[in-house]
């Protein structure tokens, strides 16, 4: 019994010891400069930010399907061109060579075909006169008139005379197919000859010649590029590459903020137009190409430029904020290794203003509490239905703290709890001076910027001055 007790009061001793940290130290810590910043009322916004190069929205690149010389440029860099206008042209001699080829060997076809329908009409009469001689022949037989030789004689001139029609008949068919042919040569040198002249595909500025005149240019397995045509420049578009971390809070939409080097004062306003989904990986970074379309009415956004970009997730007026140094600020005699969980729990607790009793029996509940969770957590580690214990537990915790706290008190604490749970553990905590030493305040956080960061509920209001860094003031000598 005497040592039960004994252990009792070492647990209650080292829990008060742990309530009790900073203010037991705070003679210790005579020597610490600490440096506050209020809490105030403010605008927040949360960004994501990123770099990318602006483009226009359409780009055409212009090529040659065929090879040979440049003899006349029709524009230059930032000529405005229409749709089907005639930017240049290649030397056309050698396709006009070409063409009166293909002219000729179709007069040629259609002359062969003449021919050869001449050489039917040809086979066509002997083949009429080679039956009617057959005929008269097999009357002359049936009379006994002619002999069967001259019989067979004449079946076989009209024999004869049927393959010659026969193969007549098949060179006019083939004098028909090679005019088709020649007619399709005569066609394919029209068309390289109407390709000597490049034309725009599209209307827009030429924002790119990589030619002049006199240059050969040699079309093989694929186009050389001649010009580059950007269809409007009143409209511009970012390709910035976000981090994977960052890549699932962004969606189509919304709004964006960006500068330019060339006007560094100039804010530029935009919006999410695509967020792609093909990933690009480099030096083991993977990052996503997210689109942001942007307005250049007045020009001044030139392709290539490099834009700064702020992406906005949101944006809250006029809100309770404290810095982002504060929220990171942890006494030096405070454990890097407790846990969320343990720090949730700590810091409900010495938010209810516990009396000296109050201390003395709240210590041993928690201490069980912790140890028990600790236990069943590593026994149970991997079991699908863990969370029934854990529930358990904590549902004995509430029971015990229940018969210790004041009404009021209770409901404060489950209070917390639920707005923990509510909120996907989003809760923090910040510090501020209390008797010259530092005192923990449980805080409710809401959105998060670069500097600052909303804190919800009324653990902490305006001109609270919470902690954000401390110095060691050198002992007087």
């Amino acid at each position: 019994m005497q040592k039960t007790g004994y252990l009792i009061a070492i647990a209650i001793a080292a829990l008060a010891a742990a309530l009790y940290m900073f203010q037991s130290t705070a003679a210790e810590d005579d020597r610490l400069s600490y440096q506050t910043q209020l809490v105030a009322l403010g605008d927040i916004e949360s960004l994501v930010n990123a770099s990318g190069a602006i483009k226009p929205m359409v780009t055409v690149e212009v090529g040659s399907e065929l090879s040979g010389v440049i003899s006349e440029l029709l524009v230059d860099f930032n000529s405005s061109v229409k749709k089907g206008q005639l930017i240049a042209r290649l030397d056309s001699r050698t396709v006009r060579a070409r063409l009166r080829q293909a002219e000729a060997d179709l007069a040629m076809a259609k002359a062969n075909l003449a021919q050869q329908q001449a050489s039917l009409a040809r086979s066509g009469a002997q083949l009429t006169r080679a039956q009617n001689a057959h005929i008269r022949q097999r009357e002359l037989l049936a009379r006994q008139l002619t002999s069967e030789a001259d019989v067979d004689n004449s079946r076989a001139n009209l024999l004869v005379a049927e393959a010659e029609a026969a193969l007549s008949q098949a060179l006019v068919s083939a004098s028909r197919a090679q005019i088709q042919q020649r007619e399709a040569q005569l066609e394919q040198a029209n068309l390289d000859l109407e390709r000597t002249n490049i034309r725009s595909p599209l209307a827009g500025m030429i924002i790119n010649r990589q030619v002049d005149v006199g240059q050969t240019v040699a079309a093989s397995l694929s186009a050389p590029v001649l010009f580059v045509i950007a269809q409007d420049l009143s409209r511009m578009q970012i390709e910035a590459d976000i981090d994977e971390a960052d890549i699932g809070k962004l969606k189509q939409g919304q709004l964006v903020r960006f500068t330019v080097d060339a006007y560094p004062t100039v804010k530029y306003q935009g919006d999410v137009l695509q967020v792609r989904k093909a990933a690009k990986t480099v030096s083991n970074v993977v990052t996503y190409t997210v689109i942001i379309a942007a307005n250049n009415a007045n020009g001044s956004l030139l392709p290539g430029m490099t834009a700064n970009v702020d992406i906005i997730l949101g944006r809250q007026a006029d809100v309770l904020k404290v810095p982002n140094a504060a929220l990171r600020f942890r006494p030096a005699k405070m454990s890097a290794s407790e846990s969320r969980g343990e720090q949730r729990l700590y810091l409900q607790i010495m938010n209810l203003n516990l009396d000296e009793e109050q201390k003395k029996l709240v210590a041993p509940i928690v201490e069980s509490f912790l140890a028990e969770l600790k236990a069943f957590r590593e026994e149970n580690k991997g079991s699908w239905n863990a969370d029934r214990g854990i529930n358990r537990l904590r549902q004995k915790l509430n029971n015990q703290l229940k018969a210790v706290l004041t009404e009021s008190q209770f409901d404060q604490f489950r209070t917390a709890g639920r707005q923990h749970r509510k909120s996907g553990g989003s809760g923090g905590e910040v510090w501020i001076l209390q008797d010259g030493a530092p005192k923990r305040v449980a805080v409710q956080m809401g959105l998060a910027g670069d500097e600052y960061t909303e804190v919800l509920g009324e653990t902490l209001k305006q001109g609270d001055a919470v902690i954000v860094r401390v110095s060691r003031q050198a002992a007087p000598s």
